[in-house]
């Protein structure tokens, strides 16, 4: 039995003797000078579950600042779980403050709750002692004889405090507090595939002056705006949009002569799928409206004024097969989380609650003029699942920002869809148009996106056709089909900044309005260019243009750049 005891004895003693206790903890107090971050980091955790395992009671004290300090590493945990197992009663009071400090992780508060049961303390401190001294005789009081104790009458004081409630600011980024709270998010349904939702004004031109010599006053304006939005669901899908862009302008001498003139162009749609599987049923309706208004006075007082409306009212059924959906919001969580993996911060995968909560939220935040509440609630969200290990460093702050601030990751299509309807339409012309009428058309669509090699390459295209049906005798009958195919490169750098865009695009189009007898039209185009980003403020655009159209060949290129510093500035 003693040859057995000093075997054991023996045993332990190279077990502490093969944990270098100093060197790990020194390792977990100071980077070294030739490793960087990330990897220090990761060397800590390491050095952490060596001590955690080590059995050595010298590892107790860094054990104890590790659970007391990390309060959103892997590192904290840890040491908690060390704590428990090295069996030292010395971390009592360290694990009963996490059980009980309400700003903790509630996965370090069960971790610390477990610890206390292996040492056999309960998860609540012990209230101290009430204290029997006797208060000091207040000096400023009268010298009176006190009266003597009353020995019937025995009165216990409890006295109750308050704890004041919890911080409800999340420490972040540098340990500045910043509320976590963001507008109401939108609300989906739990079968919902993909949403979106756009809002979109474009101020083309604008201009206005005066002409002081010639006295004439002009002013011309292009504008326009856009609204989409659409929900995708498992048995069920909907979409709206509509559209209006204005273009006017005015010229105004001194004398009579006046020119005046404006276009309203002004469509909206809406469409409604019921799916069974991959084949759903579809219903359209389109409506357009176009106003031309013309004013021509010329010098002599001679006017020609005229205004003329077009409108156009369709309705469509029918039926198709597929879903094409745009993930670009799904593809940034994606890049999310690639950029907490390659810093070493990943704890697990985005789960889909998760990944549905950040992109709620960004919806909700889409109106912000700055990154700043995204970020901070994005890195909240992140900390509170148990997915981003620590407090995100400078460096994955800024490839942080990268992710969210990507314009690249706007309609992102992923999916086939083709569908075929029929259309009941009818159009207003001026001037008795032969066009007026009721139309009747057959609508072919189909649409297919890929998005390939880390979310990096894209591959899309679109394929239409449509030919009139049911024409009267002498009745034009025309017929028309096209498609066209995209690829698209896009390049990043280190820290996930955007680096480029190579694009490749090719059109087709083939028509025939049978009009005076007339051949059919064929154009073919195609379209290499690349975008090269210098920096946030410059940029270049080279493109190459061929095309085919109606025997002509036309050859272009186009070159767009802009070049600008970011701010450089000093004062003293």
């Amino acid at each position: 039995m003693k040859k057995l005891i000093v075997v054991a004895m023996l045993i332990g003693s190279v077990a502490y003797a093969d944990t270098d206790v100093p060197g790990l903890v020194k390792l977990i107090e100071n980077q070294p000078a030739d490793m960087d971050r990330p990897a220090w980091k990761e060397k800590r955790r390491d050095a952490a579950k060596k001590l955690a395992q080590s059995k050595d009671k010298r590892a107790v004290p860094e054990l104890i600042k590790l659970a007391e300090n990390e309060t959103f590493d892997i590192i904290g945990e840890t040491a908690i779980e060390g704590l428990g197992n090295l069996g030292d009663p010395s971390a009592v009071p360290t694990l009963q403050k996490i059980v009980a400090d309400p700003a903790r992780d509630p996965h370090q508060k069960d971790l610390a709750k477990k610890a206390l049961a292996k040492l056999g303390a309960s998860a609540t401190a012990a209230p101290p002692p009430p204290d029997k001294t006797p208060p000091p005789p207040d000096k400023t009081a009268p010298d009176l004889v006190a009266p003597p104790p009353d020995t019937t009458t025995i009165t216990t004081t409890t006295t109750t405090t308050t704890t004041p409630p919890p911080d409800t600011t999340t420490s972040l980024l540098g340990g500045q507090k910043s509320p976590t709270d963001v507008p109401p998010l939108p609300e989906l349904a739990d079968d919902t595939l993909a949403s979106y939702e756009r809002v979109t004004f474009a101020g083309g031109t604008a201009d206005f002056g005066y002409d002081t010599l010639r006295k004439r006053l002009s002013f011309d304006a292009d504008v326009a705006g856009s609204y989409a939005k659409r929900v995708e669901r498992e048995k069920m899908a909907w979409g709206a949009n509509a559209n209006v862009h204005v273009v006017t302008g005015l010229v105004n001498d001194s004398g009579p002569s006046q020119q005046r003139g404006a276009e309203v162009v002004a469509q909206g749609s809406g469409e409604a799928r019921f799916y069974s599987g991959q084949i759903y049923g579809i219903g359209r309706a389109a409506v357009g409206l176009q106003m031309n208004y013309i004013s021509d006075v010329d010098m002599g007082g001679n006017s020609v004024k005229f205004t003329h409306t077009y409108g156009d009212v369709e309705v469509a059924l029918g039926g198709g097969y597929g879903r094409l959906l745009d993930i670009g919001a799904q593809i940034r969580v994606r890049r999310l989380a690639r950029a907490l993996d390659n810093n070493r911060a990943l704890g697990k995968p985005i789960d889909a609650a998760t990944s549905k909560k950040l992109q709620l939220t960004w919806w909700a935040l889409r109106a912000e003029r700055s990154g700043y509440r995204q970020l901070v609630a994005t890195v909240a969200i992140l900390r509170e699942a148990g997915i981003l290990l620590s407090e995100p460093d400078a460096g994955l702050t800024y490839e942080i920002l990268n992710v969210l601030r990507d314009t690249q990751l706007f309609v992102r299509p992923s999916g086939f869809d083709a569908n075929l309807t029929f259309g009941e339409g009818y159009l207003d012309r001026p001037d008795n148009n032969s066009a007026n009428g009721r139309v009747e058309q057959l609508l072919a669509n189909a649409g297919y996106g890929a998005q390939l090699d880390d979310d990096k390459l894209e591959i899309s295209g679109t394929a239409y056709a449509r030919l009139r049906l049911f024409a009267p005798d002498n009745t034009p009958s025309p017929w028309a089909a096209g498609a066209t195919a995209r690829m698209t490169r896009f390049t990043y750098g280190e820290h996930g900044d955007p680096f480029g865009a190579l694009d490749l695009g090719a059109d087709v189009m083939l028509s025939s309005d049978d009009l005076m007898m007339s051949d059919k039209e064929l154009r073919i185009a195609g379209e290499l260019g690349f975008t090269y980003w210098l920096n946030q403020a410059s940029g270049v655009r080279l493109a190459g243009q061929v095309a085919e159209d109606r025997g002509a060949l036309f050859i272009g290129a186009q070159l767009t750049a802009t070049y600008g510093l970011l701010d450089g500035t000093f004062a003293r």
